[in-house]
């Protein structure tokens, strides 16, 4: 049992971004943390949200009609510097302003023994909230437009 970090992506994002997977690739590269050893250098998957919500170390409790609107960028246990998820949010954003990212860190159990994942809500913006200070269990969307340079 231990706590992941992923966050949810509009899949609009793929329509706009053909090449979405390889440009993330490429920028995750550039700006990645100086802690990760360098075979875990691209850990991390990305995935539909069904997917995600389909894996068996997940309980997924969430609405069928976002199922669809989103793509998950899985970090599993590499938690994210805040100033790396804004720059992240940032470059999302000049792809697409228009839509909600989702901040989760959620317990990996494969007996499904932890409460399922719910929204929850927060007052915080990402500048003050670290994904390590994230609420287990509970996904905080955020609007990119706060993003948007």
């Amino acid at each position: 049992m231990s706590a992941k970090f992923c966050i949810l992506i509009p899949s609009k994002i793929f329509q706009i971004e053909k090449c979405f997977p390889q440009r993330f690739e490429v920028w995750f590269a550039e700006h990645q943390p100086e802690n990760y050893p360098n075979s875990r250098l691209h850990h991390y998957s990305i995935l539909p949200l069904s997917k995600f919500g389909e894996r068996r170390d997940v309980n997924l409790d969430l609405s069928e009609q976002i199922s669809n609107r989103y793509h998950v960028i899985d970090f599993e246990f590499n938690f994210l510097q805040p100033h790396i998820v804004q720059a992240l949010l940032s470059w999302l954003a000049k792809i697409y302003r228009y839509g909600e990212i989702g901040l989760l860190k959620y317990w990996s159990d494969d007996l499904k023994r932890f409460p399922p994942i719910r929204i929850g809500e927060t007052e915080q913006s990402i500048s003050s909230l670290s994904p390590n200070d994230l609420p287990l269990v509970r996904l905080l969307f955020l609007p990119l437009d706060n993003y948007f340079n």
